[in-house]
Protein backbone atom coordinates (compact mmCIF):
# COMPACT_ATOMS: atom_id res chain seq x y z
CA UNK A 1 0.00 0.00 0.00
CA UNK A 2 1.18 3.52 -0.70
CA UNK A 3 1.29 6.22 1.93
CA UNK A 4 -1.46 8.29 0.33
CA UNK A 5 -4.00 9.29 2.98
CA UNK A 6 -7.61 9.81 2.07
CA UNK A 7 -8.20 12.04 5.07
CA UNK A 8 -6.25 15.06 3.90
CA UNK A 9 -7.92 18.17 2.55
CA UNK A 10 -7.78 18.58 -1.18
CA UNK A 11 -8.94 21.56 -3.19
CA UNK A 12 -10.77 22.95 -0.19
CA UNK A 13 -12.81 19.80 0.41
CA UNK A 14 -12.23 17.69 3.51
CA UNK A 15 -12.43 13.93 3.11
CA UNK A 16 -13.86 13.48 6.63
CA UNK A 17 -17.58 12.87 7.11
CA UNK A 18 -19.26 15.23 9.56
CA UNK A 19 -20.05 13.80 13.00
CA UNK A 20 -23.54 15.25 13.24
CA UNK A 21 -25.58 12.27 14.50
CA UNK A 22 -26.49 12.04 18.18
CA UNK A 23 -26.07 8.72 20.00
CA UNK A 24 -29.81 8.20 20.50
CA UNK A 25 -30.44 8.97 16.83
CA UNK A 26 -28.18 6.13 15.65
CA UNK A 27 -30.57 3.45 16.94
CA UNK A 28 -33.58 5.15 15.36
CA UNK A 29 -31.76 5.48 12.05
CA UNK A 30 -31.31 1.69 12.16
CA UNK A 31 -35.02 1.24 12.84
CA UNK A 32 -35.84 3.74 10.12
CA UNK A 33 -33.99 1.67 7.57
CA UNK A 34 -35.85 -1.49 8.59
CA UNK A 35 -39.50 -0.49 8.98
CA UNK A 36 -40.38 0.45 5.42
CA UNK A 37 -43.26 -0.07 3.03
CA UNK A 38 -42.19 -3.69 2.58
CA UNK A 39 -43.17 -4.27 6.20
CA UNK A 40 -46.71 -3.10 5.44
CA UNK A 41 -47.18 -3.91 1.73
CA UNK A 42 -44.59 -6.66 1.19
CA UNK A 43 -45.90 -8.53 4.22
CA UNK A 44 -49.20 -8.89 2.39
CA UNK A 45 -47.41 -10.78 -0.38
CA UNK A 46 -45.57 -12.94 2.16
CA UNK A 47 -48.64 -13.94 4.14
CA UNK A 48 -50.57 -14.72 0.96
CA UNK A 49 -47.76 -16.96 -0.36
CA UNK A 50 -46.66 -18.60 2.88
CA UNK A 51 -49.83 -18.67 4.95
CA UNK A 52 -49.41 -18.85 8.75
CA UNK A 53 -45.83 -20.10 8.20
CA UNK A 54 -44.92 -16.45 7.57
CA UNK A 55 -44.38 -16.16 11.33
CA UNK A 56 -41.77 -18.94 11.22
CA UNK A 57 -40.06 -17.29 8.25
CA UNK A 58 -39.79 -14.00 10.12
CA UNK A 59 -38.53 -15.84 13.18
CA UNK A 60 -35.72 -17.44 11.17
CA UNK A 61 -34.77 -14.08 9.66
CA UNK A 62 -34.85 -12.59 13.17
CA UNK A 63 -32.11 -15.07 14.15
CA UNK A 64 -30.21 -14.14 10.99
CA UNK A 65 -30.40 -10.45 11.92
CA UNK A 66 -29.21 -11.19 15.44
CA UNK A 67 -26.18 -13.04 14.04
CA UNK A 68 -25.47 -10.09 11.76
CA UNK A 69 -25.65 -7.48 14.49
CA UNK A 70 -23.51 -9.24 17.09
CA UNK A 71 -20.89 -9.87 14.39
CA UNK A 72 -20.96 -6.25 13.30
CA UNK A 73 -20.74 -4.97 16.88
CA UNK A 74 -17.62 -7.08 17.46
CA UNK A 75 -15.92 -5.58 14.41
CA UNK A 76 -17.01 -2.01 15.09
CA UNK A 77 -15.75 -1.97 18.67
CA UNK A 78 -12.47 -3.81 18.24
CA UNK A 79 -11.46 -2.51 14.83
CA UNK A 80 -13.26 0.82 14.21
CA UNK A 81 -13.58 1.96 10.60
CA UNK A 82 -15.08 4.93 8.79
CA UNK A 83 -15.51 3.07 5.51
CA UNK A 84 -18.59 1.14 6.68
CA UNK A 85 -18.76 -2.62 6.12
CA UNK A 86 -16.79 -2.16 2.88
CA UNK A 87 -13.67 -1.48 4.95
CA UNK A 88 -14.05 -4.86 6.67
CA UNK A 89 -14.79 -6.89 3.55
CA UNK A 90 -11.81 -5.27 1.85
CA UNK A 91 -9.47 -6.11 4.73
CA UNK A 92 -10.68 -9.63 5.48
CA UNK A 93 -12.24 -10.93 2.25
CA UNK A 94 -10.06 -9.09 -0.25
CA UNK A 95 -10.56 -6.03 -2.49
CA UNK A 96 -12.14 -7.93 -5.38
CA UNK A 97 -14.87 -9.58 -3.30
CA UNK A 98 -15.38 -6.32 -1.42
CA UNK A 99 -15.90 -4.54 -4.73
CA UNK A 100 -18.65 -6.98 -5.71
CA UNK A 101 -20.38 -6.85 -2.32
CA UNK A 102 -20.08 -3.07 -2.00
CA UNK A 103 -21.44 -2.29 -5.46
CA UNK A 104 -24.19 -4.89 -4.93
CA UNK A 105 -25.19 -3.07 -1.74
CA UNK A 106 -25.31 0.18 -3.67
CA UNK A 107 -27.37 -1.50 -6.41
CA UNK A 108 -29.70 -2.87 -3.72
CA UNK A 109 -30.74 0.56 -2.52
CA UNK A 110 -30.74 2.06 -6.00
CA UNK A 111 -33.54 -0.44 -6.70
CA UNK A 112 -35.19 -0.28 -3.28
CA UNK A 113 -35.57 3.50 -2.92
CA UNK A 114 -37.58 3.80 -6.17
CA UNK A 115 -39.72 0.89 -4.93
CA UNK A 116 -40.56 3.00 -1.87
CA UNK A 117 -41.54 5.86 -4.17
CA UNK A 118 -43.85 3.40 -5.95
CA UNK A 119 -45.29 2.41 -2.55
CA UNK A 120 -45.97 6.06 -1.73
CA UNK A 121 -47.80 6.45 -5.05
CA UNK A 122 -49.86 3.29 -4.42
CA UNK A 123 -50.96 4.39 -0.96
CA UNK A 124 -51.69 7.99 -2.01
CA UNK A 125 -53.92 6.70 -4.79
CA UNK A 126 -55.82 4.60 -2.26
CA UNK A 127 -56.18 7.47 0.20
CA UNK A 128 -57.06 10.22 -2.31
CA UNK A 129 -59.01 8.18 -4.86
CA UNK A 130 -56.88 9.70 -7.66
CA UNK A 131 -56.46 6.55 -9.74
CA UNK A 132 -55.25 8.07 -13.01
CA UNK A 133 -51.85 7.19 -14.46
CA UNK A 134 -50.88 10.86 -14.29
CA UNK A 135 -51.52 11.00 -10.54
CA UNK A 136 -49.63 7.74 -10.02
CA UNK A 137 -46.55 9.08 -11.82
CA UNK A 138 -46.80 12.47 -10.06
CA UNK A 139 -46.96 10.84 -6.61
CA UNK A 140 -43.94 8.59 -7.30
CA UNK A 141 -41.86 11.41 -8.78
CA UNK A 142 -42.79 13.74 -5.90
CA UNK A 143 -41.67 11.18 -3.32
CA UNK A 144 -38.26 10.73 -4.94
CA UNK A 145 -37.92 14.50 -5.36
CA UNK A 146 -38.46 15.04 -1.62
CA UNK A 147 -35.87 12.34 -0.92
CA UNK A 148 -33.45 14.15 -3.22
CA UNK A 149 -33.83 17.47 -1.40
CA UNK A 150 -33.35 16.01 2.10
CA UNK A 151 -30.20 14.11 1.22
CA UNK A 152 -28.58 17.14 -0.37
CA UNK A 153 -28.70 18.76 3.09
CA UNK A 154 -26.21 18.31 5.93
CA UNK A 155 -26.25 15.01 7.84
CA UNK A 156 -27.54 16.54 11.09
CA UNK A 157 -30.70 17.67 9.27
CA UNK A 158 -31.13 14.17 7.89
CA UNK A 159 -30.69 12.68 11.38
CA UNK A 160 -33.36 14.93 12.92
CA UNK A 161 -35.90 14.16 10.18
CA UNK A 162 -35.21 10.43 10.14
CA UNK A 163 -35.29 9.89 13.90
CA UNK A 164 -38.65 11.71 14.07
CA UNK A 165 -40.10 9.53 11.30
CA UNK A 166 -38.80 6.37 12.98
CA UNK A 167 -40.41 7.30 16.31
CA UNK A 168 -43.74 7.83 14.52
CA UNK A 169 -43.57 4.38 12.92
CA UNK A 170 -42.79 2.68 16.22
CA UNK A 171 -45.75 4.37 17.92
CA UNK A 172 -48.16 3.31 15.16
CA UNK A 173 -46.96 -0.31 15.29
CA UNK A 174 -47.54 -0.33 19.05
CA UNK A 175 -51.04 1.01 18.34
CA UNK A 176 -51.67 -1.93 15.99
CA UNK A 177 -50.44 -4.41 18.62
CA UNK A 178 -52.94 -3.01 21.14
CA UNK A 179 -55.80 -2.95 18.61
CA UNK A 180 -55.09 -6.43 17.21
CA UNK A 181 -54.74 -7.98 20.66
CA UNK A 182 -58.09 -6.48 21.63
CA UNK A 183 -59.66 -8.01 18.53
CA UNK A 184 -58.13 -11.40 19.25
CA UNK A 185 -59.34 -11.61 22.85
CA UNK A 186 -62.75 -10.08 22.02
CA UNK A 187 -62.45 -6.69 23.72
CA UNK A 188 -63.67 -5.03 20.52
CA UNK A 189 -64.77 -6.12 17.10
CA UNK A 190 -67.79 -8.37 16.74
CA UNK A 191 -66.43 -11.92 16.80
CA UNK A 192 -65.51 -12.52 20.47
CA UNK A 193 -62.42 -14.50 21.41
CA UNK A 194 -60.87 -15.82 18.18
CA UNK A 195 -58.24 -18.22 19.47
CA UNK A 196 -56.67 -19.94 16.47
CA UNK A 197 -59.91 -20.23 14.49
CA UNK A 198 -59.10 -17.74 11.73
CA UNK A 199 -56.33 -19.70 9.96
CA UNK A 200 -56.54 -23.04 11.78
CA UNK A 201 -59.30 -25.54 12.41
CA UNK A 202 -61.23 -28.22 10.55
CA UNK A 203 -60.15 -31.71 9.59
CA UNK A 204 -56.92 -30.74 7.80
CA UNK A 205 -53.69 -31.56 9.64
CA UNK A 206 -51.77 -28.86 11.46
CA UNK A 207 -48.79 -29.01 9.08
CA UNK A 208 -51.07 -28.58 6.05
CA UNK A 209 -52.68 -25.54 7.68
CA UNK A 210 -49.34 -24.07 8.68
CA UNK A 211 -47.96 -24.52 5.14
CA UNK A 212 -51.09 -24.23 2.96
CA UNK A 213 -49.06 -23.63 -0.20
CA UNK A 214 -46.28 -26.08 0.67
CA UNK A 215 -42.88 -25.63 2.33
CA UNK A 216 -41.10 -24.84 -0.95
CA UNK A 217 -42.80 -21.46 -1.35
CA UNK A 218 -41.58 -20.48 2.13
CA UNK A 219 -37.96 -21.04 1.11
CA UNK A 220 -38.19 -19.44 -2.33
CA UNK A 221 -40.00 -16.39 -0.92
CA UNK A 222 -37.58 -15.94 1.96
CA UNK A 223 -35.68 -13.26 0.05
CA UNK A 224 -38.70 -10.95 0.31
CA UNK A 225 -38.68 -11.52 4.08
CA UNK A 226 -34.99 -10.65 4.13
CA UNK A 227 -35.83 -7.39 2.33
CA UNK A 228 -38.18 -6.37 5.14
CA UNK A 229 -35.26 -6.58 7.59
CA UNK A 230 -32.72 -4.87 5.38
CA UNK A 231 -31.52 -1.59 6.76
CA UNK A 232 -30.24 -2.93 10.08
CA UNK A 233 -26.71 -2.56 8.72
CA UNK A 234 -27.30 1.20 8.46
CA UNK A 235 -26.40 1.43 12.17
CA UNK A 236 -22.84 0.49 11.28
CA UNK A 237 -22.80 2.79 8.29
CA UNK A 238 -23.66 5.70 10.58
CA UNK A 239 -20.60 4.96 12.76
CA UNK A 240 -18.46 7.43 10.86
CA UNK A 241 -20.90 10.24 11.57
CA UNK A 242 -21.91 9.45 15.16
CA UNK A 243 -20.60 11.85 17.79
CA UNK A 244 -19.48 9.02 20.09
CA UNK A 245 -19.27 5.92 17.88
CA UNK A 246 -17.31 3.70 20.30
CA UNK A 247 -20.22 3.72 22.75
CA UNK A 248 -23.32 4.54 20.72
CA UNK A 249 -22.92 2.24 17.71
CA UNK A 250 -22.27 -1.12 19.46
CA UNK A 251 -25.09 -0.38 21.89
CA UNK A 252 -27.40 0.47 18.99
CA UNK A 253 -26.41 -2.71 17.11
CA UNK A 254 -27.59 -4.89 19.97
CA UNK A 255 -30.66 -2.89 20.97
CA UNK A 256 -31.98 -2.67 17.40
CA UNK A 257 -32.04 -6.47 17.22
CA UNK A 258 -34.31 -6.79 20.24
CA UNK A 259 -36.55 -3.96 19.08
CA UNK A 260 -36.91 -5.51 15.65
CA UNK A 261 -38.04 -8.80 17.16
CA UNK A 262 -40.63 -6.97 19.24
CA UNK A 263 -41.81 -4.76 16.40
CA UNK A 264 -41.93 -7.59 13.83
CA UNK A 265 -42.73 -10.91 15.42
CA UNK A 266 -45.43 -9.77 17.85
CA UNK A 267 -47.47 -7.87 15.20
CA UNK A 268 -47.09 -10.71 12.69
CA UNK A 269 -48.23 -13.30 15.23
CA UNK A 270 -51.32 -11.20 15.96
CA UNK A 271 -51.88 -10.78 12.22
CA UNK A 272 -51.87 -14.56 11.75
CA UNK A 273 -54.37 -14.89 14.60
CA UNK A 274 -56.93 -12.37 13.25
CA UNK A 275 -56.42 -12.15 9.45
CA UNK A 276 -57.21 -14.88 6.84
CA UNK A 277 -53.96 -15.38 4.93
CA UNK A 278 -55.72 -15.75 1.56
CA UNK A 279 -56.75 -12.07 1.67
CA UNK A 280 -53.17 -10.80 1.73
CA UNK A 281 -51.86 -8.71 -1.18
CA UNK A 282 -49.56 -5.78 -1.91
CA UNK A 283 -52.38 -3.58 -3.18
CA UNK A 284 -53.19 -2.21 0.29
CA UNK A 285 -51.45 -2.35 3.70
CA UNK A 286 -52.16 -5.72 5.29
CA UNK A 287 -52.42 -4.27 8.82
CA UNK A 288 -55.09 -1.86 7.61
CA UNK A 289 -56.98 -4.69 5.88
CA UNK A 290 -56.92 -6.75 9.07
CA UNK A 291 -58.44 -3.98 11.19
CA UNK A 292 -61.10 -3.18 8.59
CA UNK A 293 -62.38 -6.75 8.93
CA UNK A 294 -63.36 -5.91 12.49
CA UNK A 295 -64.77 -2.44 11.79
CA UNK A 296 -61.82 -0.56 13.31
CA UNK A 297 -61.81 1.79 10.35
CA UNK A 298 -60.28 4.77 12.15
CA UNK A 299 -57.18 2.87 13.21
CA UNK A 300 -57.10 1.17 9.79
CA UNK A 301 -56.87 4.61 8.18
CA UNK A 302 -53.92 5.44 10.45
CA UNK A 303 -52.23 2.19 9.41
CA UNK A 304 -52.69 3.13 5.75
CA UNK A 305 -51.35 6.63 6.27
CA UNK A 306 -48.27 5.43 8.16
CA UNK A 307 -47.17 3.51 5.05
CA UNK A 308 -46.38 6.90 3.53
CA UNK A 309 -44.12 7.71 6.47
CA UNK A 310 -42.61 4.22 6.47
CA UNK A 311 -41.87 4.22 2.76
CA UNK A 312 -40.35 7.66 2.78
CA UNK A 313 -38.40 7.03 6.00
CA UNK A 314 -36.94 3.73 4.81
CA UNK A 315 -36.00 5.18 1.44
CA UNK A 316 -34.45 8.18 3.20
CA UNK A 317 -32.35 5.97 5.48
CA UNK A 318 -31.48 3.59 2.66
CA UNK A 319 -30.31 6.43 0.49
CA UNK A 320 -28.13 7.70 3.33
CA UNK A 321 -26.69 4.20 3.77
CA UNK A 322 -25.94 3.48 0.15
CA UNK A 323 -24.25 6.85 -0.35
CA UNK A 324 -21.99 6.11 2.63
CA UNK A 325 -21.25 2.67 1.18
CA UNK A 326 -20.24 4.29 -2.11
CA UNK A 327 -18.10 6.75 -0.17
CA UNK A 328 -16.50 3.76 1.57
CA UNK A 329 -15.82 2.05 -1.76
CA UNK A 330 -14.16 5.20 -3.05
CA UNK A 331 -11.86 5.76 -0.09
CA UNK A 332 -10.91 2.08 -0.26
CA UNK A 333 -9.90 2.57 -3.91
CA UNK A 334 -12.74 0.30 -5.12
CA UNK A 335 -14.74 3.06 -6.85
CA UNK A 336 -13.79 6.22 -8.76
CA UNK A 337 -11.87 8.72 -6.63
CA UNK A 338 -14.26 11.63 -7.19
CA UNK A 339 -17.00 9.73 -5.28
CA UNK A 340 -14.99 10.13 -2.08
CA UNK A 341 -15.06 13.94 -2.09
CA UNK A 342 -16.78 15.61 0.86
CA UNK A 343 -18.01 19.21 0.85
CA UNK A 344 -17.61 21.81 3.61
CA UNK A 345 -20.84 20.62 5.27
CA UNK A 346 -19.40 17.12 5.67
CA UNK A 347 -21.65 15.65 2.96
CA UNK A 348 -20.22 13.27 0.30
CA UNK A 349 -21.88 15.33 -2.43
CA UNK A 350 -20.51 13.48 -5.46
CA UNK A 351 -21.65 10.11 -4.15
CA UNK A 352 -25.07 11.66 -3.43
CA UNK A 353 -25.48 13.04 -6.95
CA UNK A 354 -24.12 9.87 -8.57
CA UNK A 355 -26.58 7.68 -6.63
CA UNK A 356 -29.51 10.01 -7.22
CA UNK A 357 -28.94 9.94 -10.96
CA UNK A 358 -29.25 6.15 -11.09
CA UNK A 359 -32.29 6.11 -8.80
CA UNK A 360 -34.09 8.50 -11.12
CA UNK A 361 -33.18 6.29 -14.09
CA UNK A 362 -34.56 3.20 -12.30
CA UNK A 363 -37.78 5.00 -11.36
CA UNK A 364 -38.39 6.45 -14.83
CA UNK A 365 -37.59 3.23 -16.69
CA UNK A 366 -39.66 1.25 -14.20
CA UNK A 367 -42.69 3.54 -14.48
CA UNK A 368 -42.56 3.44 -18.27
CA UNK A 369 -42.27 -0.37 -18.20
CA UNK A 370 -45.17 -0.74 -15.78
CA UNK A 371 -47.49 1.69 -17.55
CA UNK A 372 -46.80 0.09 -20.94
CA UNK A 373 -47.43 -3.40 -19.56
CA UNK A 374 -43.85 -4.67 -19.78
CA UNK A 375 -43.81 -5.25 -16.01
CA UNK A 376 -46.79 -6.75 -14.21
CA UNK A 377 -45.62 -5.66 -10.76
CA UNK A 378 -42.84 -3.10 -10.60
CA UNK A 379 -42.92 -3.03 -6.79
CA UNK A 380 -42.48 -6.77 -6.32
CA UNK A 381 -39.78 -6.98 -9.02
CA UNK A 382 -37.73 -4.21 -7.39
CA UNK A 383 -38.10 -5.89 -3.98
CA UNK A 384 -36.77 -9.21 -5.29
CA UNK A 385 -33.83 -7.49 -6.97
CA UNK A 386 -33.07 -5.56 -3.82
CA UNK A 387 -33.34 -8.64 -1.63
CA UNK A 388 -30.66 -10.57 -3.49
CA UNK A 389 -28.06 -7.83 -3.78
CA UNK A 390 -28.65 -6.33 -0.34
CA UNK A 391 -28.29 -9.64 1.48
CA UNK A 392 -24.71 -9.93 0.27
CA UNK A 393 -23.72 -7.05 2.53
CA UNK A 394 -24.83 -9.16 5.50
CA UNK A 395 -22.89 -12.16 4.22
CA UNK A 396 -19.82 -9.94 3.84
CA UNK A 397 -20.08 -8.56 7.39
CA UNK A 398 -20.45 -12.00 8.96
CA UNK A 399 -17.72 -13.47 6.76
CA UNK A 400 -15.39 -10.65 7.82
CA UNK A 401 -16.08 -11.32 11.50
CA UNK A 402 -15.43 -15.05 11.11
CA UNK A 403 -12.07 -14.43 9.38
CA UNK A 404 -11.25 -11.73 11.96
CA UNK A 405 -11.65 -14.38 14.65
CA UNK A 406 -9.52 -16.92 12.79
CA UNK A 407 -6.69 -14.42 12.34
CA UNK A 408 -6.80 -13.55 16.03
CA UNK A 409 -6.38 -17.19 17.05
CA UNK A 410 -3.63 -17.71 14.49
CA UNK A 411 -1.71 -14.80 16.06
CA UNK A 412 -1.98 -16.31 19.53
CA UNK A 413 -4.94 -14.32 20.91
CA UNK A 414 -7.90 -15.65 22.86
CA UNK A 415 -10.99 -13.77 21.59
CA UNK A 416 -12.72 -14.40 24.94
CA UNK A 417 -10.18 -12.26 26.78
CA UNK A 418 -8.67 -9.83 24.26
CA UNK A 419 -11.82 -8.35 22.74
CA UNK A 420 -13.72 -5.48 24.35
CA UNK A 421 -17.00 -6.59 22.75
CA UNK A 422 -17.39 -10.10 21.45
CA UNK A 423 -19.69 -12.86 20.33
CA UNK A 424 -19.92 -15.19 23.34
CA UNK A 425 -19.06 -18.89 23.11
CA UNK A 426 -22.70 -19.86 23.51
CA UNK A 427 -23.65 -17.70 20.53
CA UNK A 428 -20.76 -18.65 18.24
CA UNK A 429 -23.11 -20.77 16.11
CA UNK A 430 -25.44 -17.86 15.35
CA UNK A 431 -23.22 -16.01 12.81
CA UNK A 432 -22.51 -19.29 11.02
CA UNK A 433 -26.20 -20.16 10.88
CA UNK A 434 -26.96 -16.64 9.69
CA UNK A 435 -24.48 -16.79 6.82
CA UNK A 436 -25.41 -20.30 5.64
CA UNK A 437 -29.15 -19.56 5.78
CA UNK A 438 -28.69 -16.41 3.70
CA UNK A 439 -26.67 -18.20 1.04
CA UNK A 440 -29.37 -20.88 0.76
CA UNK A 441 -32.05 -18.18 0.37
CA UNK A 442 -30.05 -16.43 -2.34
CA UNK A 443 -29.59 -19.63 -4.33
CA UNK A 444 -33.27 -20.55 -3.98
CA UNK A 445 -34.29 -17.20 -5.48
CA UNK A 446 -33.34 -18.56 -8.90
CA UNK A 447 -35.95 -21.32 -8.53
CA UNK A 448 -38.86 -19.01 -7.75
CA UNK A 449 -41.50 -18.51 -10.42
CA UNK A 450 -40.41 -15.77 -12.83
CA UNK A 451 -37.35 -14.98 -10.70
CA UNK A 452 -34.61 -16.22 -13.06
CA UNK A 453 -34.22 -12.91 -14.99
CA UNK A 454 -34.03 -11.03 -11.68
CA UNK A 455 -31.48 -13.55 -10.38
CA UNK A 456 -29.32 -13.08 -13.50
CA UNK A 457 -29.46 -9.28 -13.33
CA UNK A 458 -28.64 -9.32 -9.62
CA UNK A 459 -25.65 -11.58 -10.27
CA UNK A 460 -24.48 -9.13 -12.93
CA UNK A 461 -24.58 -6.33 -10.34
CA UNK A 462 -22.09 -8.35 -8.30
CA UNK A 463 -19.75 -9.86 -10.85
CA UNK A 464 -19.46 -7.00 -13.36
CA UNK A 465 -17.78 -4.67 -10.79
CA UNK A 466 -15.50 -7.55 -9.77
CA UNK A 467 -14.47 -8.10 -13.40
CA UNK A 468 -13.88 -4.37 -13.88
CA UNK A 469 -11.76 -4.38 -10.73
CA UNK A 470 -9.59 -7.19 -12.08
CA UNK A 471 -9.18 -5.39 -15.41
CA UNK A 472 -8.04 -2.20 -13.68
CA UNK A 473 -5.55 -4.21 -11.61
CA UNK A 474 -4.14 -5.96 -14.68
CA UNK A 475 -3.83 -2.72 -16.65
CA UNK A 476 -2.24 -0.80 -13.76
CA UNK A 477 -5.11 1.67 -13.34
CA UNK A 478 -6.10 0.52 -9.86
CA UNK A 479 -5.61 2.96 -6.98
CA UNK A 480 -3.54 1.44 -4.20
CA UNK A 481 -4.22 3.66 -1.19
CA UNK A 482 -4.30 3.70 2.58
CA UNK A 483 -7.92 4.47 3.42
CA UNK A 484 -7.43 4.55 7.20
CA UNK A 485 -8.12 7.71 9.16
CA UNK A 486 -5.54 9.28 11.45
CA UNK A 487 -7.20 7.65 14.46
CA UNK A 488 -7.53 4.18 12.88
CA UNK A 489 -5.15 1.23 12.91
CA UNK A 490 -4.81 -1.83 10.70
CA UNK A 491 -5.48 -5.31 12.04
CA UNK A 492 -1.72 -5.96 12.14
CA UNK A 493 -1.11 -2.81 14.19
CA UNK A 494 -3.96 -3.49 16.59
CA UNK A 495 -3.15 -7.17 17.09
CA UNK A 496 0.60 -7.79 16.58
CA UNK A 497 1.63 -11.42 16.16
CA UNK A 498 2.26 -13.02 19.57
CA UNK A 499 3.61 -16.28 18.10
CA UNK A 500 6.85 -14.73 16.84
Amino acid sequence: MSEEKNVVETQGESQELKRGIKGWQVAFIGLGGVIGSCYFLGLGICISDMGPAVFLAFGVVGVIVYGLMISYAELLVNLPRKGSFVAYTSEFLGPTISTGFGWAFWFNWVCYCPSEAIAVATVLQSLTGANSKTAYVAFAVGALLALTIINLCAVDIFAKIESGLAITKVCVIILFIIAAFGVWVGLWGSDGFLGASVNFGGDTGFAAQLFPNGTGIVITSMVVVLVTFQGTEIVGLSAAEAENPDESVPKACKSVTYRIVGLYLVPILLLVLIFPYALGSDATPVFSDALKLYDLNGIALVMSAVVLIAAFSCANTGFYGTVRAMYGLSIEGLAPKFLGNVNKQGNPKNAVLFTLAFMWVVLIVGLVSQLTGALASLYESLLSMSGFTGTLAWVGIIGSQIIFRKRLKKRGYDPETCLRARVSKGQAWVPWFSMIAQVICLVMLAFGEGQLPIFILACAAIFVPMIVRQITVKTGHCRDINALGNDEKTFDETFPDLTK
